[in-house]
């Protein structure tokens, strides 16, 4: 199981679990001290993102899309921070 913590800076703390087989994701959990509404977007994101390929430009560009095609609030971070904090934790 890979992790990584990133302080976004003046803002908040993004930590992810990611576990990988065959070039798969087959486990990502994103904790932290940030707040988004809906709730619920956090978890409908890791679920989308299981089985996905851990190739990291295609993670972010999936992260990005799916924060701001659902208008995801998000306080003190950006869905950028997200998948920073996602593709650091794949090395």
């Amino acid at each position: 199981m890979n992790r990584c913590e990133y302080k976004v800076p003046g803002g908040k703390l993004i930590c992810a679990k990611v576990a990988i087989d065959n070039n798969k994701i087959t486990f990502l959990q994103f904790t932290g001290d940030f707040f988004l509404l809906p709730e619920t977007d956090i978890e409908d994101l890791e679920n989308s993102l299981i089985g996905a390929s851990a190739d990291p430009d295609k993670l972010k560009e999936k992260v990005v899309n799916f924060l701001n095609n659902r208008k995801t609030v998000i306080a003190g971070a950006k869905p950028e921070d997200f998948a920073y904090v996602l593709t650091e934790a794949l090395k």
